[in-house]
């Protein structure tokens, strides 16, 4: 079983240090949750935190959860839902858990004031801040995430640029560190599964000064599919003190890219690169190239001092699409360029989405070809069993005497009893 043990904290300095002991799986250990000392959190906000990890690690290993300590009715009512989504989606991965989870009794903890966004200076959480500047009070950034604990270099890079936005926007920047990417990734994929929870579980433990997150779409509603933020289960990580908003999902990102692209902060501290090269971006990678496409084409590259380089339109079709997250955004910039009258970057991104076309639909006439010449093996084994059974001399005997009978009117009856038993002998 997945066991979680009761929450501690204790204070490191300036910082809140929340540990919890995993067992039950590997790897075990202790998960660890560290921020600034003055969003220390209440005991049921520590349990509620743990609870979605232990969930996504239940279901995608033995299928049942113990936690000690008892968590929000709210949150353990809902996990039914979530459960379902994650099973149909990913079949081959999670199941069903079986969970020892008391809810929580008594009063509920008070709702804080407060909004909160996740903020990583990328092109959704731009969006997500400028839709909603007026409500949103604070932007968190945990180290763990997308960069890894062990890059403290490229996270002090970072960091000064997220504060820098942060104070330019009139927000506090809370951030935090975890390692619950240690016990997620052995088990299941972060992007498509985990991140969600991951980022709920670190949110709870602020819920004692903040009631609402907005949590950055990746994603627009038209181009949905199984994902670890998705707006189908994002909601139903909520408390009966926190309220959990997937945010941003109406607009593309070619939408998004084209809002924020006149903002000086944006342009100063942008940072879409997933490389972890040491470059706050690295220019060449397809996260890189596909957001540097948007701002050619919104004529606003230029003032972006986080890029060093143009748009190659021979780099953009080099770089091709290799999957269906891949060709959502391609489709976006194409549509935009085509309609900026830019036919290199529409010449050189229709080529690659054509070519992903035509390799996914002969791949799936592969597949085809594949089932059908399974199905005639089967058949043919089949019709080889059928006419080693009618070689046989009894069967032969039957058949004959089954077709004289039938001339003359009658049936011939299966022998019964000893008569049976002798023509089995």
């Amino acid at each position: 079983m997945v066991r979680i043990s009761t929450p501690e904290v204790a204070r490191d300095g300036d910082d809140a240090v929340v540990t919890a002991e995993l067992s039950g799986i590997r790897p075990a250990g202790t998960i660890r949750y560290r921020f600034p000392v003055a969003y220390e959190p209440t005991p049921e906000a520590m349990a509620d935190a743990l609870f979605p990890i232990g969930l996504m690690l239940a279901m995608a290993t033995d299928h049942e959860l113990v936690l000690d300590a008892p968590v929000s009715p709210a949150l353990l009512a809902q996990s039914e839902t979530i459960q379902d989504v994650f099973a149909a989606w990913y079949p081959g991965t999670f199941s069903r858990a079986r969970l020892e989870v008391a809810p929580r009794t008594g009063s509920a903890p008070p709702t804080g004031e407060r909004a909160l966004s996740t903020f990583t200076g990328g092109v959704d959480s731009f969006y997500t801040l400028h839709r909603n500047s007026d409500a949103i009070s604070s932007l968190l950034f945990v180290h763990g995430f997308d960069i890894p604990l062990a890059h403290k270099e490229f996270r002090k890079v970072t960091s000064e640029h997220l504060q820098a936005s942060a104070a330019a926007a009139g927000k506090e920047l809370i951030e935090g560190a975890t390692n619950l990417r240690r016990f997620l990734n052995p088990h299941m994929k972060w992007s498509t599964m985990s991140h969600g929870a991951a980022i709920i579980s670190f949110v709870l433990l602020l819920s004692g000064t903040h009631g609402t997150l907005y949590l950055p779409a990746s994603y627009s509603y038209n181009d949905l599919f199984p994902w670890g933020s998705h707006p189908l289960v994002d909601p139903l990580w909520s408390t009966e003190y926190l309220t959990v908003r997937h945010d941003g999902a109406g607009a593309t990102r070619v939408a998004k890219t084209r809002a924020i692209a006149h903002d000086p902060v944006a342009q100063e501290h942008l940072r879409v690169c997933f490389q972890k090269t040491g470059d706050y971006n690295c220019d060449r990678c397809k996260k890189c190239v596909r957001t540097k496409i948007a701002l050619e084409l919104e004529g606003q590259l230029g003032t972006f001092t986080t890029f060093a380089e143009g748009v190659d339109p021979e780099a953009v079709r080099r770089l091709g699409v290799h999957s269906e997250t891949d060709l959502a955004f391609a489709r976006e910039n194409l549509e935009f360029a085509r309609a900026q009258g830019r036919d290199d970057i529409a010449d050189a991104l229709g080529g690659s989405v054509e070519a992903y076309l035509a390799a996914r639909t002969a791949h799936a006439e592969s597949g085809e070809q594949q089932e059908v010449a399974r199905l005639r093996a089967q058949l043919e084994e089949a019709n080889a069993q059928v006419a080693a059974l009618e070689s046989l001399p009894t069967v032969r005997a039957w058949n004959s005497a089954r077709r004289i009978a039938r001339r003359v009117g009658a049936e011939p009856r299966r022998p019964v009893g000893r008569d049976r038993e002798r023509r089995r002998a």
